[in-house]
């Protein structure tokens, strides 16, 4: 009996500064997340950690620190199993893999903190598991992926960073990637990154597929504040106590990260404050459209008053009349 044991993760989003609404030590938060993967990688014995992309939440190379770095080479020299990643298109300027040489991840494949994920063997007596990384390609065509020969290997694992659930179509104007497409692969098992809601762990076909969203919560929205972050785990074992026949089967998992609850990580009242704020937007731009309808044949100058009489918070009304005069100084 042999077994091959993964941990996977996906968008973790780490920056020296925490985004906007978190009220937390944001890096060290999401550091104590991965010192937490390194941890299930050492109970479980893991024989690799897979990385499905986005390690970065800020693009430009200039913004993430030295000392942003360094911490993170510590924390990964920590795992007991090589760490293999590939890139998310937070990881690139401008979604350029070109890039990767002027980016941090870049410094982190070239030291071996981090092994770059293109195609990978793992042997362990005997028997093989092939590893595959396809990273982030704008508007990336299914029919130019290779995916190299798993011949004689018991299991694929193919880690993508892409938009993919059940249903394809289209998200945040990104094509969105149906997992019947994917599964037109060789790889048995898919490790989804960049789709930063839960999708879970889905089975279709005896194909599965880990989509188990971000491992931070990076803003004040609904999704963000109930979401809860996790880690997967891929369990490959090989019973060969029959040579004349080997039995492989699969048990994929999510592990949940222990995380502190959304009022001590979130500004909560700001948060409260800003939906207030939306509402007031949305209510303005309702009467605004109303009101220019109604009152078409008046001049330009008479907009400010109309906009006086809308009762509006003064931050809006300041807001917005400053937006209007600029579009009066432009014409």
């Amino acid at each position: 009996m042999t077994e091959f044991i993964f941990i996977t993760a996906n968008d973790i989003h780490i920056s020296d500064d925490g985004p906007r609404g978190r009220i937390d030590d944001f890096k060290e938060t999401v550091l104590g997340k991965l010192r937490q993967m390194c941890m299930a990688c050492t109970k479980l014995g893991a024989d690799g950690a897979i990385i499905a992309g986005d390690l970065y939440n800020l693009k430009h190379p200039a913004k993430n620190s030295h000392r942003l770095n360094q911490e993170l080479i510590k924390v990964f020299r920590e795992y007991p199993c090589p760490i293999y990643m590939i890139e998310g298109n937070h990881d690139l300027t401008a979604n350029r893999l070109e890039s990767l040489t002027d980016q941090p991840l870049g410094v982190l494949f070239l030291d071996n903190t981090l092994k770059q994920l293109r195609h990978e063997i793992i042997e362990k007596d005997g028997h093989k598991v092939s590893l595959v990384g396809v990273p982030f390609q704008e508007g990336l065509d299914l029919n130019t992926v290779t995916i190299p020969d798993r011949a004689g290997c018991v299991s694929q694992i193919c880690a993508m960073h892409l938009y993919a659930g059940i249903k394809g179509g289209m998200l945040f104007k990104e094509r969105l990637y149906g997992y019947d497409e994917l599964s037109a692969f060789s790889p048995d098992i898919f490790v989804i990154g960049h789709y930063h809601l839960d999708q879970g762990v889905y089975n279709l076909a005896d194909k599965y597929f880990i989509n188990i969203g971000s491992m931070s919560r990076g803003t004040t929205s609904e999704e963000d504040i109930a979401h809860h972050p996790q880690i997967g785990l891929i369990r490959i074992t090989v019973d060969d106590s029959t040579p004349e026949k080997i039995e492989v089967t699969r048990k994929i998992q999510s592990i949940r990260l222990k995380i502190r609850p959304a009022h001590e990580v979130f500004d909560l009242v700001k948060k409260e404050e800003e939906k207030k704020e939306s509402v007031e937007i949305q209510q303005f731009v309702e009467k605004l459209a109303a009101e220019t309808v109604k009152n078409s044949s008046e001049s330009a100058k008479d907009i400010d008053e109309i906009i006086n009489k809308m009762g509006l918070a003064k931050i809006i009304y300041d807001r917005v009349l400053g937006f209007i005069h600029e579009a009066k100084t432009r014409k």
